[in-house]
């Protein structure tokens, strides 16, 4: 698979000068990220944004390991001839119009996949917006360039994602605000020829990739994913699409896929022990939590004891019937740890899990509270995990995420932090934390689930 994610020369198939279209876009992108030779291919012009034209693949003189491929569906399988021609080891077919438009699509694909087989070609996609590397960066796809170059964010997620439109929009999105970075995006398609399993293979080696997501609607050769989920020393997150009726019949004209049995697909995720998620946010969210590498211990009581640090009751007891539904449990404290936060709140104030801890921030203010507070809970023997309130305001309440974690020692424990506030200044106090690598949500729900995703794991 490395001519895929590292070409030595590349043929851009479809590369247009007109403005705004998917050949210009994606030609634009290879001139901003890839070093290496680019030619680009479309008989109608001797050159394209500065770069020398070819009419057809196999009239390039150099050799070439990639060819990126987007023009209409019925000229593809002629690419594909000239493509064997020339040697092309690698071809990602970002055109639509293949299998999932019904069985004349059906049996284009299939021409092309027999041409490819026979020429020794792997083919990626078609229906699909091809590849990203964040780390170098590399953008093999016709997602618009500002938006791209603007979004860029490397990290160590990478992403399998069986769609084409939605990885690009959705990718942009997650980067753009700096709430993760990604290593690699995939975006597979129809998987006519490459699919999750080839590429699941890939990223378990990748030493960029420390967590794997992926959005399936259906499963090529389950047998083969199992076993490297099995094996994985990474964590994996799944979002399958399909799982309804409804949601069978709307994936089979997306991509053709046949989504399966759920409840017997799902059975083999946990028994995979692969984390699945219920949509692209969450998928996305567990993700950025897994990838910090807290130190998860077993609790000898089963269920993962969390610890609560609220400055309001009510968010204390939502979170807590939250827990509940996601099998966290609310941890005993220790005499020492309920002695230390009792030294600091007023002495009418009982302290109990949830820890309501606005008594004490009046008394002494948000940052000497919230710094004791986070300190005795994480050292706590009793807690596991410890999810903290946090209202981000002006004068005071402006707080300095270094300051308040200052405390905190290793091994460190998962601490996530569920944040409110005004927009503008909430962020000052958002961006920080994940800097330091705390994530932080704007809803309980979404802290609790990706909680206890951090545990799921950890189950024997």
């Amino acid at each position: 698979m490395n001519f895929f994610f590292e070409p030595h020369g590349i043929a851009v198939v479809g590369a247009t000068p007109e403005a705004y279209s998917g050949g210009r876009n994606l030609l634009t992108n290879l001139q901003l990220s890839y070093q290496g030779p680019i030619y680009p291919v479309n008989p109608k012009y001797k050159e394209i944004l500065g770069l020398k034209s070819y009419p057809r693949v196999s009239q390039i003189d150099d050799p070439i390991d990639l060819a990126i491929v987007l023009v209409p569906a019925k000229a593809v399988p002629q690419v594909l001839e000239d493509c064997a021609v020339k040697g092309v080891r690698g071809v990602i077919i970002e055109s639509g119009g293949f299998a999932e438009v019904g069985p004349e699509g059906k049996a284009l694909q299939d021409q092309c996949l027999t041409i490819a087989k026979k020429g020794g070609i792997r083919l990626w996609g078609p229906n699909c917006m091809g590849l990203i590397d964040t780390g170098k960066p590399y953008i093999f796809s016709f997602v618009i360039p500002k938006d791209m170059q603007e979004a860029i964010y490397p990290g160590s997620i990478s992403l399998i994602v069986q769609s084409g439109l939605l990885s690009g929009g959705f990718i942009i999105t997650l980067m753009g605000n700096k709430t993760l970075g990604l290593a690699k995006v995939c975006s597979i398609g129809n998987k006519a020829d490459v699919n999750e399993n080839d590429l699941m293979e890939y990223l378990l080696k990748d030493s960029a990739t420390k967590v794997i997501c992926l959005y399936l609607e259906s499963f090529v050769n389950g047998r083969n994913f199992f076993d490297l989920a099995t094996s994985s020393d990474k964590p994996i997150v799944v979002l399958k699409g399909g799982r309804t009726p409804s949601g069978a019949k709307a994936s089979f004209s997306h991509t053709a896929s046949l989504a399966g049995n759920y409840e017997l697909i799902r059975g083999i995720l946990r028994q995979a022990r692969v984390i699945e998620a219920d949509d692209f946010f969450e998928m996305m969210d567990i993700a950025r939590g897994l990838e910090k590498g807290f130190y998860i211990q077993r609790s000898p009581e089963g269920k993962p004891r969390i610890a609560i640090l609220t400055y309001s009751g009510a968010s204390g007891i939502v979170t807590s019937d939250h827990m509940e539904r996601y099998g966290l449990t609310l941890a005993n404290l220790s005499f020492e740890t309920q002695k230390h936060l009792e030294n600091l709140s007023p002495n009418w104030m009982p302290i109990h899990n949830p820890v309501d801890y606005w008594p004490a921030m009046e008394k002494h203010g948000p940052v000497l509270a919230y710094k004791q507070g986070i300190s005795a809970l994480h050292a706590d023997p009793n807690v596991d995990g410890l999810i903290v309130h946090i209202y981000a305001g002006h004068g005071i309440w402006h707080l300095d995420p270094k300051e308040i974690l200052s405390e905190v020692k290793e091994p460190k424990k998962p601490i996530l932090f569920w944040l409110i506030g005004p927009d503008k200044v909430r962020e000052k106090t958002r961006l920080p934390l994940e800097e330091e690598g705390w994530p932080t949500f704007h809803e309980i729900q979404r802290t609790v689930r990706v909680m206890a995703s951090l545990f799921e794991r950890k189950k024997e």
